[in-house]
């Protein structure tokens, strides 16, 4: 997997790279003995499952089964091949990857990093429109208005577009880019008569970064009442609002610090509240919520806080994306704000404390659809079936029992009836509805369970534990090389990994986790596995004669039947000379 790279280049990353720092930076890890877990990133659950081992610089998930290295990780959480993610830790960690992908893999790179460059080049220029240009006089005076800060400005890199048709073209090309790969990036648009222009004009500029920080589009809005009030980079191969999140590069580091995120509808939302301190704050670029967004989140954190405007679209707006965010596996809380405002107007009417008196108040999700449905359904007497029916798949979603519970009780009493009623209506709903029913921590611990039950089945023990032993000290490798000579292992997957364990061993300092850049996803998956079982008793050396031992009795056995069925061959052909020599070839196997 990592022949493109020199492996000299990939161990010095490697050892660079540490991985509980680097994983860290995604999900949050909590300390547990030598190692740290957390809740998967790649599965929905709420009970951690997802193991990170420092010592052996892996991780390994017990609910999916996903493991591997940092590079790995990396791999799955961006999607991006081996190459990528060596070049991506690599930038991480100091140490630069030569350009040694494929072609196809090294033009689509170096179509991304042009995207981004341009991107970056369109972002420095709108700011400085803003902060200098007098042709922006009515931008600066706008966000004087709203409250925002010159430091607030530079930091989310604000800027402003000029009415002029092609003010950002001519700034591009002097330079050297082209208006091709202005269209490209969607910051010119090009109409039926060939004219080319700017695509935001007139507009307060906001970029839009991606979770590593870089510019991947633009959100630009008007000044005046012209339509659209807002208008975004269009999707392109370089950007997609539905896997975005505004601001989350600025508050990653903040929503693990809170233990929760706060998702608001817009630009200004998210701006303002981090001006005001609420810095792990992120907004959804004004559209519904994504599964994409769900599991972006899912990455960062469980505990999810929507507060979108207060009128009824932005109430409708958040209710879209409710269900998906607990779909993801996370327990979401409504922050209605009073008075119709938005978290904008509310922030810089009331302030950060009164702000955090209403997060405090922030209803579960069940609670809050409850409410709406009361409101919509006046005569509850009459309509409890309707409201159980908009009520019970949140319900149903809800992966803790106790707080299905909980949410069981409280619809209960708020509809005047049993809890048995209720609950009799969930079991209905179930039968009905068996995916939405489905508790995704209960298949993890289940298929953990399975695993567990048949590790042994996968393969001769004997040539697995002396495997796991050789993964873990290292200085019995010589040991068994000496003793049984050649590759001795029958099972694919220990013959497999014990070649690459020797070459990595004899070729550089050992470490267990470069075995996973050699192998394949179904042999990553079954080292993982190996790597995360216990060895028996603390002195593993002392077990090693007993299990070199069992693979020569099982060699020896092994070649005797052989000698057995080529003397029934040479007997039922009557060839006296070979059955002698044969049975020559038993009598010494025999020996003790």
């Amino acid at each position: 997997m990592g022949g493109y790279i020199p492996g000299e280049i990939l161990d010095n990353i490697r050892n660079r790279a540490d991985i509980v720092r680097i994983i860290s930076s995604y999900v949050t890890l909590q300390k547990k003995g030598k190692n740290y877990v957390a809740p998967c990133p790649f599965h929905h659950e709420t009970e951690p499952s997802f193991t990170v081992t420092p010592e052996k610089q892996i991780f390994y998930c017990f609910g999916c089964n996903l493991g591997g290295n940092v590079f790995k990780f990396l791999m799955l959480q961006h999607n991006v091949s081996f190459p990528e993610a060596a070049k991506m830790l690599g930038e991480m960690v100091g140490v630069p990857v030569p350009e040694g992908f494929s072609p196809q893999t090294r033009e689509r790179l170096r179509q991304e990093e042009k995207a981004w460059k341009i991107n970056s080049l369109a972002s420095e220029f709108f700011q400085n429109v803003l902060l200098r240009n007098p042709g922006a006089e009515a931008a600066r005076g706008y966000l004087i208005s709203r409250g925002v800060t010159i430091d607030t400005i530079k930091d989310f890199n604000l800027g402003y577009a000029l009415p002029e048709w092609d003010a950002l073209i001519r700034f591009m090309r002097d330079k050297g880019i082209g208006i091709r790969s202005l269209i490209d990036v969607g910051l010119a648009v090009s109409n039926n008569n060939n004219k080319t222009y700017d695509r935001f004009r007139a507009r307060l500029m906001f970029p839009i970064n991606d979770s590593r920080g870089r510019v991947t589009g633009f959100g630009g809005r008007v000044l005046d009442k012209s339509n659209p009030k807002y208008l975004n980079t269009p999707e392109t191969e370089y950007f997609n609002k539905s896997k975005i999140l505004y601001g989350l590069d600025k508050a990653r580091q903040h929503i693990r610090e809170a233990g929760y995120v706060i998702i608001t509808e817009g630009y200004m939302d998210a701006i303002t509240a981090h001006q005001y301190g609420i810095k792990n704050a992120v907004a959804s670029l004004g559209t519904s919520l994504t599964r994409d967004h769900g599991k972006l989140l899912a990455s960062q954190t469980r505990e999810v806080i929507i507060a979108y405007d207060a009128d009824a679209a932005g109430i409708a707006a958040a209710v879209r994306g409710l269900d998906i965010l607990q779909e993801a596996g996370c327990r979401v809380r409504v922050l209605h704000l009073s008075e119709g405002k938005d978290p904008d107007e509310f922030l810089r009417a009331r302030g950060y404390e009164e702000w955090q008196r209403q997060v405090e108040r922030a209803v579960p999700l069940v609670e809050f659809k409850l409410q709406m449905a009361l409101e919509k359904y006046k005569n509850v007497s009459s309509s409890k079936d309707a409201i159980l029916e908009e009520v019970l798949p949140s319900i149903a979603a809800i992966s803790a029992e106790l707080e299905k519970t909980e949410a069981i009780q409280m619809v209960a009493s708020r509809l005047y009836t049993s809890f048995h009623a209720v609950a009799e209506e969930l079991h209905r709903f179930y039968k009905n509805n068996p995916k939405k029913g489905t508790n995704p921590d209960k298949i993890a611990k289940n298929k953990h369970n399975i695993i567990r039950k048949n590790r042994i089945n996968f393969g001769d023990k004997a040539e697995y534990e002396l495997l796991r032993i050789m993964l873990e000290d290292a200085e019995t490798i010589t040991e068994v090389a000496s003793e049984l000579k050649g590759n001795f292992f029958k099972d694919p997957f220990c013959s497999c990994v014990y070649d690459q364990l020797l070459e990595i061993y004899l070729s550089s300092s050992y470490n267990p986790s470069a075995l996973f850049d050699r192998l394949e996803e179904e042999h990553q998956q079954k080292l993982g596995m190996l790597l995360m079982e216990p060895i028996p008793g603390e002195d593993i050396k002392a077990l090693l004669p007993g299990y070199i031992a069992a693979i020569k009795r099982k060699r020896l056995l092994q070649y005797r039947n052989e000698l057995v069925m080529a003397l029934a061959n040479a007997e039922k052909s009557g060839n006296s000379a070979e059955m002698d020599r044969i049975l020559h070839e038993i009598s010494i196997a025999d020996k003790p």
